[in-house]
């Protein structure tokens, strides 16, 4: 038999409605996080992260030595870190990702630029295009709020 004490625990933690409540909260949860991926948003991790990783990484990711040499990100712009992709480079700052304006963001419309253009990223010769679809997908990341959900990035 359980003393009084151990019997209101027991009651507490195997509640059935307790339990249906941490469910429904877990449901709800699920919901909010899987909400974009339903309803056609962009999730930065699964289709924006692996367009920067493949065309823009080797340029723009965090200062590291490479054969003996210390290797900067050009131009000052990171692209590995949510809070360094939102604050730009030297040029530009603060206007790479506008969120919910894809024609005030620089880092879109240097992926647009003709690879003739000076401006245009990655430069001739230097990388693989960001080709119209994915250009389409970061144009629509950003539209949204560019959200990162959980990613960071490299600190």
């Amino acid at each position: 038999m359980l003393d009084q004490k151990s019997h209101c625990d027991l009651n507490y933690k195997y509640h059935p409605m307790k339990n249906k409540l941490t469910l429904a909260a877990f449901a709800a949860a699920f919901a909010v996080s899987t909400a974009s991926a339903q309803d056609g948003g962009v999730d930065f991790e699964k289709q924006i992260l692996p367009i920067l990783k493949q065309k823009c990484f080797k340029c723009h990711e965090k200062e590291k030595e490479d054969n003996g040499k210390i290797k900067k990100p050009k131009g000052g712009l990171r692209l590995d870190n949510a809070e360094a992709i939102m604050k730009g480079g030297k040029e530009y700052p603060a206007e790479n990702v506008v969120a919910g304006k894809p024609d005030a963001s620089w880092m879109l419309k240097t992926m647009a630029l003709p690879e003739s253009d000076e401006f245009a990223m990655p430069p001739e010769g230097k990388g693989d295009r960001v080709t119209a679809e994915e250009q389409a997908l970061v144009k629509k990341w950003i539209e949204s709020g560019a959200a990162f959900g959980a990613w960071k990035g490299v600190e």
